[in-house]
Parts: structure tokens; sequence; C-alpha cells
């Protein structure tokens, strides 16, 4: 299963593959391999490097809600990679769409259409709540587009910008 959540500003994409006894969960590309001593219904007892631990989950409405040590964490499943042929079928390669994760103000952009970018690269800074929210570029490639100016309010799942070959 694909999750994706937020910790410190940051997305993060998760993978989780259950295998025999073992759970096997990728983190941005990063493998951990974890033992799954006990699994009850919301509860999962694993051991990590040597140390156990239990994980208290529940699922709701496509999104996995996680709690441990006193810190909960809320997982969704990223919707399905937009792509779109500019120009129409004999465009340009498909695009990438890069949304907002939540009503906030534009403070910052740093990028430049037709700019190339590298996976990770920060594209706009966002301001909620008094917290900025750096946007990442999801993948490699260039600006194909930018959809918003500095000082713009945007809605949660905005398309902010598109990201191309």
């Amino acid at each position: 299963m694909r999750f994706r959540f937020q910790s410190n500003q940051q997305v993060h994409e998760v993978d989780l593959v259950r295998q025999g006894e073992m759970l096997r969960a990728s983190v941005d590309g990063q493998v951990y391999e974890l033992e799954v001593l006990d699994s009850q219904p919301g509860q999962l007892s694993l051991r990590f490097a040597g140390a156990s631990t239990v994980i208290y989950w529940a699922l709701e409405n496509g999104r996995l809600w996680m709690s441990q040590n006193g810190c909960t964490y809320r997982l969704e499943k990223p919707e399905p990679r937009r792509s779109r042929l500019p120009g129409g079928p004999g465009g340009a390669a498909a695009g990438e769409e890069v949304r907002a994760p939540m009503p906030a103000q534009v403070r910052a952009i740093q990028v430049a259409q037709g700019e190339a970018v590298e996976r990770g690269q920060t594209l706009l800074l966002l301001e909620a709540m008094k917290m900025e929210i750096r946007i990442k570029s999801p993948t490699n490639g260039r600006v194909a587009r930018l959809l918003v100016s500095d000082g713009q309010a945007v809605e949660k799942d905005q398309v902010l910008a598109e990201i191309g070959d």
C-alpha cells in the first residue's frame, strides 16, 4: 500500500508491503525491514533495529492513522498521478501536477517556468497558520507551467505547478 504523510512541513512517500512475518517499509526510497511480533485489530507490535515498539492504527476513508509513543500521524493514499499532454495528442510528454497540501498563501516562487528541476528541489514557499511549507518537486524534469503568483491565496489540492519531461 502506498501512502503519503507530512512531517515538519515535508511530505514523505511511504510504501508498506507485508511479507509473512516481516513488514517492508520504504520511506522516500529508504527501505526498512520490520519484524511483526504481533498483529491485532488496531494494534501492531514490531521489532526494528533490535528494539520493540507498539503502533496503534485505524483506517478511515482511505486514510491510515498511526500512533506511536504519543505521536499521531495521518497517512493518506495519494491520488493517482495526473498526466496531460500539452498541445493535444501530438504534444510533449506527460507532466505531473504539484498541488497545495492545505489552504495557504504563496510567499515565494523559487523557480521559473521552463527551468530544469530535480526531485526534492523546493519550487515554492507557502505560508499557513504562521508555518512555512516548502513545496518540492516530486520528480526530475522541467517546470512546464507555474499556475500561481507571489501573495496569492491557494486552496487545498489546488494545482500550483506542472513538472514535465
